[in-house]
């Protein structure tokens, strides 16, 4: 008779756990049942310049992943292909400026569609110092990195595996800032350790509304994916829990002085006003800017208004996210995506929110949109976020003030929203951009014809944005429509 007891209380606590997760965690099959209407704007694009292949068979042209400008008042633009090539763009014409690969040499992997040569950022007096950044894939050769990965990895099995790569970052100090081909010195200031081959290191970048004598003047940024799963396991969101880990640097946006040296390996300082730079906690990386993230391969600032900082972060199953770059914010990976709850277990289950959310202070987006859907749902318009620019140019009035991104999926949708909509607590309602080919509206796939469209934004010094595609290796300029 106890024993029956017994079994009928612990069914009555199963029966009230099971009937209180159906009521508070209720499951979401349609998170943004809005369709994204096409917007009045619209704009060209004009193509500037073809770089040149540097790939073999069906894979020829250059993998193009980074444009932007040295802030030196040259007007150069410069774009990196991610096989190793560095090009600087001189009225219309590109030539390369530096052989990245060759002088790397030594281990330098491009074998995947996410490593190799990704990003760059010139140093704000680059004008007088000659100095810039870059960021890199290697082979591990034995070296050792300065964040090694510190949990078991495995594979769809369960099996332990060996860690994919390295991903380096690097100082340069070109001898002559105003050469169209560099020549000069490097040094290595952090190398981090990757679990598998995808959700690496992304975009590098200094405040460009930092002045000389500001606490952020000087500071690189730089963006951390969580180190991916590549699969394994295949269900699983965050399998390693980097996002919310704060002893590794993945999944995180970091801050460095890169002229300091009060880092562990001396090569780079870390900024006091950093959030976690004074925290007791010896794990905690004191580097960590902000939190939270799955892949937030790309970032921008901008340069007007209330000088925002704006970060995108790919999801994994369902949303895509433009968030608010916050100091010591935690954006909710791997426990949050968009402003749901997700299940740890099962990629494919999100939650609504809970009545208490509030207690864990997460940071959620300011925008965001439908990722993985059936195609013959209305509201479907991509894979994977690319962040953009706010546009601040002269060249289309009418679009000054609006933040353009795009999905670098299958659909190669663009889209705009109002900064100044862009509010914590808030969601802006996106827009599609509208795009033309000379006089004919036309989709992004049809103007570079290819059926995946790996889309990347750039800027110049005029704050006109610019386009570029790893399916054509062509770079294209945000111009005016024949309408307008």
């Amino acid at each position: 008779m106890k024993k029956l007891y017994v079994i009928f209380c612990i069914s009555l606590v199963i029966i009230s756990i099971l009937a209180f997760s159906s009521i508070s965690f209720a499951q979401i099959t349609d998170p943004i049942p809005e369709k994204i209407e096409k917007s009045k704007l619209a704009v060209g694009l004009q193509e500037i310049v073809q770089i040149p292949k540097s790939g073999t068979g069906r894979e020829k042209v250059a993998r193009l992943n980074f444009l932007t400008h040295a802030g030196d008042g040259s007007g150069r633009l410069f774009v990196n292909d991610m096989r190793g090539k560095f090009y600087v763009i001189i009225n219309g014409q590109a030539s390369l400026y530096m052989n990245f690969q060759k002088i790397v040499c030594s281990g330098f992997s491009y074998d995947t569609s996410q490593q190799g040569f990704s990003y760059f950022a010139f140093h704000p007096e680059f004008a007088k110092n000659g100095i810039f950044y870059t960021v890199h894939s290697e082979e591990k050769n034995n070296r050792i990195p300065d964040f090694p990965v510190n949990k078991r990895i495995t594979d769809n099995k369960g099996n332990t595996i060996e860690s994919s790569h390295h991903d380096v970052i690097r100082e340069w100090k070109a001898a002559n800032p105003t050469a169209n081909t560099f020549t000069g010195r490097f040094r290595e200031i952090m190398r981090i350790e990757q679990p598998y081959e995808d959700h690496n290191t992304g975009q590098l970048g200094f405040n460009p509304n930092a002045k000389p004598g500001d606490a952020d003047y000087g500071m690189l940024y730089i963006a951390l994916a969580d180190g991916g799963s590549n699969g394994f396991p295949v269900s699983d969101t965050d399998p390693l829990d980097n996002g919310q880990d704060l002893s590794t640097p993945l999944g995180k946006i970091l801050r460095i002085d890169p002229f300091g040296n009060n880092s562990a390996n001396g090569k780079y300082g870390i900024p006091g006003d950093n959030p976690f730079a004074n925290d007791r906690n010896s794990k905690i990386l004191g580097e960590i800017w902000a939190y939270g993230f799955r892949n937030p391969h790309r970032f921008s600032w901008d340069m007007g208004g209330d000088r925002k900082m704006l970060i995108v972060d790919t999801g994994q199953a369902f949303i895509e996210e433009v968030n608010l770059g916050i100091k010591g914010a935690n954006y909710g990976w791997g426990n949050r995506e968009g402003t749901w709850v997700i299940d740890e277990r099962n990629e494919n289950v999100l939650f609504a929110l809970p009545k208490d959310d509030a207690k864990y202070g997460y940071t959620y987006p300011v925008a965001q949109y439908n990722h993985h859907v059936p195609k013959d749902y209305p509201g479907f318009y991509g894979i994977a976020i690319t962040g953009g620019y706010v546009y601040r140019g002269k060249a289309i009035p009418e679009l000054i003030g609006q933040y353009i991104f795009a999905d670098f999926g299958s659909d190669a949708r663009f889209f705009h929203v109002p900064v100044d909509e862009l509010v914590n607590g808030k969601q802006a309602k996106i827009k599609e951009l509208r795009l033309f080919d000379g006089k004919k509206e036309a989709t992004f796939l049809e103007i570079i014809g290819s059926k995946r469209s790996d889309v990347r934004f750039g800027i110049d010094e005029e704050g006109e944005i610019y386009v570029t595609s790893k399916s054509d290796g062509k770079v294209r300029k945000l111009v005016p429509t024949p309408k307008n």
